[in-house]
């Protein structure tokens, strides 16, 4: 049995220089460095923890470990299930009590089963998938105990649906063809229902964005295909689904010259409850603050080009690459998060979506926090929230420019625009760099790089403070840091203005013996951000 060391501590927030990133709640698990991390999935009420973790010596057998938190990162759940022989985490999804584990022998894409768990009593029940057609994986999840699988067969998409009760399996109409790519599939529990939004050309290679829905069964209840652009040069290149409320959905993504990695901006289709669209298109005539990550000499010159284009009824494109990452809901409309980054890898492929890049949620070399994006809450969580994949190509192939925040009314209107620097900071994988929380007034955006957080604050769409550094601490100040395992590190929001951060470290405290002892530990810590706190004389931006 492994050894859960909950930890509540009463930080004392008199320090001005740490009120804006404050370590709140920590929960600790016995763990050594060279064990697999811990998945983390969100769930109402806390978090759920797990992991397939081979035992030790040479037995070559496996079991899944996982554990339960609250809030406050309190945990009194540790379960262990035995795993077939050979067999390895592939997929997984939460659907209300019920945790769902996708399990797979080796490299044999035709060898697969899955393991449901009611969280409630810790019942565990195998489900035979021997039905389900052979796929190169790209993403999985359970909507209703409906199991849906998406991937590739012959170089083309494949959605199938097994229904766990009865055991039937059905195929998803209308996807199977050549030049169709999947941009994103979602879920939408409470309606019963799966949107696919795809990508394909037509017989003059003239690109289309199509959103279909479907019954839990696979029939296509609806379909909306967007070919008709306001100027024919212009093609739709990526699209993320905002919620439906009150029968209207949003497509929102970038768009730009066919053929050419030249971006012209954001768009967003308004879509009824007829299927019929409406799409408005956002430049840099609208994104006044599109250029705030640069100093105010290069800014200055960057807007006089602007003003030159503009007066020759111009207007310049944003390369080499602008990828709308997240969408967040708000009572008032819509926040997109976008990227702005050089892909010097010749593999990356930047007209079909994030599952082209292994971005999507399944891949096996993903991040290992997961914010699914399905479970309402505070702000509700971004669409599709958190596109994690790292694809263990070689460092330095991807520079991050800029981070860019849009927020539009709901009817469409720009709000307010403005930028983050992000210091072209290298990184081997090409999904989204950072994590937001926003509440319609106040935006903190956090990421890590090395063993640092960086946080920057934007308030009422004005920029307070940008790339804010801080280091990484732990709860108990009787403990002390010895090591971070640096490579395990990962942080994502959670709730309102709390994040998590995730990894394994190695920790010094003094035992019930009154000796100094060390122990090796998978953490998450609760994280809370407050950038009002922040006081300007403490420190200068890092730049």
């Amino acid at each position: 049995m492994k050894k859960i060391i909950p930890l509540f501590v009463l930080l004392l927030f008199s320090l001005a220089s740490q009120a804006q990133v404050m370590f709140v709640n920590r929960f600790e698990i016995e763990s050594k460095f060279q064990d697999n991390n811990f998945t983390i999935v969100k769930r109402p009420g806390g978090l759920v923890g797990f992991r397939v973790q081979p035992d030790k010596g040479f037995n070559l057998k496996s079991k899944l470990q996982y554990f339960l938190t609250d809030y406050e990162l309190a945990s009194d759940t540790f379960r262990e299930i035995a795993v077939k022989d050979f067999y390895d985490l592939l997929g997984y999804d939460l659907e209300g009590d019920f945790l769902y584990i996708l399990l797979q022998k080796g490299e044999a894409i035709s060898d697969r089963y899955m393991i449901e768990i009611d969280l409630e009593n810790d019942l565990a029940k195998e489900i035979d998938l021997t039905n389900i057609y052979t796929l190169e994986l790209k993403e999985f999840f359970v909507v209703n105990r409906n199991a849906v699988f998406m991937g590739l067969s012959d170089l083309r998409p494949v959605v199938q649906i097994l229904d766990i009760e009865a055991n039937n399996v059905f195929t998803v109409q209308g996807i199977y063809f050549k030049d169709t790519n999947i941009l994103q599939i979602k879920k939408e529990s409470e309606l019963g229902t799966i949107d696919v939004l795809v990508s394909r050309r037509d017989r003059l290679k003239n690109k289309q964005l199509v959103l279909n829905t479907y019954d839990e069964q696979g029939n296509k209840v609806r379909e909306v295909v967007i070919d008709q652009l306001q100027d024919p040069t212009f093609e739709l290149v990526e699209g993320l689904m905002t919620p439906i409320e009150q029968y209207q959905q949003s497509l929102v993504g970038t768009y730009g010259y066919r053929k050419r990695e030249a971006y012209q901006g954001i768009y967003q289709a308004f879509i009824n409850e007829f299927g019929e669209y409406d799409i408005r298109y956002y430049t840099l005539e609208n994104f006044p603050n599109f250029f705030n990550y640069l100093n105010e000499k290069q800014r200055e010159k960057k807007l006089v080009e602007l003003e030159r284009s503009f007066s020759k009824g111009k207007i310049l494109s944003i390369k080499p690459v602008f990828s709308a990452r997240e969408v967040i809901p708000t009572g008032n409309g819509y926040l997109i998060y976008s990227d702005h980054f050089l892909a010097n890898n010749p593999r990356y492929i930047p007209r079909d979506g994030v599952y082209a890049n292994e971005s999507y949620r399944n891949n096996m070399n993903r991040m290992y926090m997961d914010g699914m994006g399905y479970m309402p809450g505070y702000g509700m969580p971004g669409y599709p929230f958190n596109r994690y994949g790292t694809t263990g190509w070689q460092q330095g192939e991807y520079k991050f420019v800029s981070a860019h925040m849009l927020y539009l009314s709901k009817e469409g209107e720009v709000i307010w625009d403005n930028a983050l620097d992000l210091n072209n900071r290298l990184l081997s994988y090409s999904s989204k760099y950072g994590e937001i929380s926003f509440d319609g007034e106040k935006l903190h955006y956090l990421y890590l790089d090395g063993l640092n957080i960086y946080l920057s604050y934007i308030k009422n769409g004005d920029k307070v403070f940008e790339n804010q550094s801080y280091e990484i601490k732990l709860v108990n100040e009787d403990e002390r840091l010895r090591e971070t395992q640096e490579n395990s590190l990962n942080l994502t929001w959670w709730f309102m203005d709390y994040f998590l951060l995730s990894g394994k470290q190695k920790v010094r405290y003094v035992g019930e013996d009154g000796k100094e002892a060390i122990k090796e530990v998978f953490f998450l810590t609760k994280i809370k951000v407050d950038g009002d706190q922040f006081d300007p004389e403490e420190g200068e931006t890092d730049k």
